[in-house]
């Protein structure tokens, strides 16, 4: 294995490591995380730097060119945002949720065909970088709000109405949204395990990539169900928790304007002769900027800060997922050969 090859997997077992410890910790020994979680966050950190970087010397371009590339680094962002976080509250109980968004990033990466090729003529530009790895840096924060929001949502002390919602769990329609949303990804994790299984030879039969998402799915969904109460009396409170969401979007939206719109336009221009093409990325990078400046906007005007917003929070990190994901294998359009 070459050393990209070889860093990648240390942080591929390190971000897994890391999560599992944090959510062991919290939840199995009812404790609050000490530094192993972290340290462990922290090596996984700077092997995937150095695998990115042995990736860029071996290619001799940045490598952010294709899917699996732009995985990579979305995850490490990810992951380095969520330490940035960890810095300035003091808190660790968000740690498993952020971190398994991460994890899950690499986990479709490791998936993902990992050949180096030649650049496309309209990525043989040094707006590439800029563009890539700027609108990821917002999308990373985005990430960040999009946890500290889905907690948001349940907790009981959430909201201008708290006195009307029980103390234990919050309104079924708010617990189903975050139930939801967990079981998801679960299965989006195990699914891309299962397929990276196959790959290692270690199981097969296609029948896998069926069965175990589903059932993923509903052990996860209903297990959180079931330890909602415990998640919540972990949380930090809910006013904790917006501030980490507004100041997420507030430092992510400003960032995702200046790489996907701004450096996305330029470099279109520069490649296409158009600022702007009605692309279908453009347009649905478009709609999630539309989004989180409505959420601004909701949690600034009194009537709809507090759920409200956290909801949008929320649709904003779905609009921004399908950007990347459903774009490139749904809809083809100018950046189709962001699809391997």
């Amino acid at each position: 294995m070459k050393i990209d090859e070889i860093t990648f997997l240390i942080a591929f077992l390190a971000y897994f490591s890391a999560a599992f410890s944090y959510f062991y910790v919290i939840f199995w020994s009812g404790r609050i995380p000490g530094k192993f979680p972290t340290a462990l966050l922290i090596c996984g950190i700077l092997s995937h730097f150095i695998a990115i970087l042995s990736r860029a010397a071996i290619a001799g371009y940045v490598p952010m060119s294709n899917m699996f590339e732009s995985l990579s680094v979305y995850s490490w962002l990810i992951a380095i945002s969520y330490v940035f976080l960890e810095c300035k509250y003091k808190i660790k109980t968000l740690g498993p949720f952020i971190i398994s968004i991460s994890f899950t990033m690499i986990a479709i990466a490791s998936v993902l065909p990992q050949d180096i090729k030649p650049l496309v003529p309209a990525l043989q530009s040094r707006w590439l970088a800029l563009h890539v790895l700027v609108t990821f840096a917002g999308e990373a924060a985005f990430a960040i709000s999009y946890a500290a929001s889905l907690f948001y949502i349940i907790k009981p002390d959430a909201g201008p109405k708290s006195e009307n919602i029980g103390q234990k769990a919050a309104g079924a329609g708010h617990v189903f949204f975050v139930v939801l949303n967990i079981g998801l990804f679960a299965s989006v994790i195990s699914y891309f395990i299962t397929a990276l299984l196959i790959k290692r030879q270690i199981i097969s039969g296609s029948e896998w990539f069926m069965y175990v998402p589903i059932l993923t799915f509903f052990i996860f969904s209903t297990a959180f169900y079931f330890i909602k109460n415990m998640v919540i009396s972990v949380l930090p409170p809910a006013a904790i928790l917006e501030d980490i969401a507004y100041r997420s979007i507030a430092f992510g939206l400003p960032v995702f304007t200046l790489g996907a719109l701004i450096f996305g336009a330029i470099w279109a221009h520069r490649t296409w002769g158009s600022y702007w093409s009605w692309d279908p990325k453009e347009t649905w990078a478009l709609i999630t900027w539309f989004i989180y400046a409505a959420y601004l906007h909701a949690r600034h005007n009194s009537s709809l800060r507090g759920r409200a917003a956290a909801y949008l929070t929320a649709i904003g990190f779905i609009s921004t997922l399908f950007t990347y994901f459903g774009v490139n294998y749904l809809l083809s359009g100018l950046h189709s050969y962001g699809r391997f």
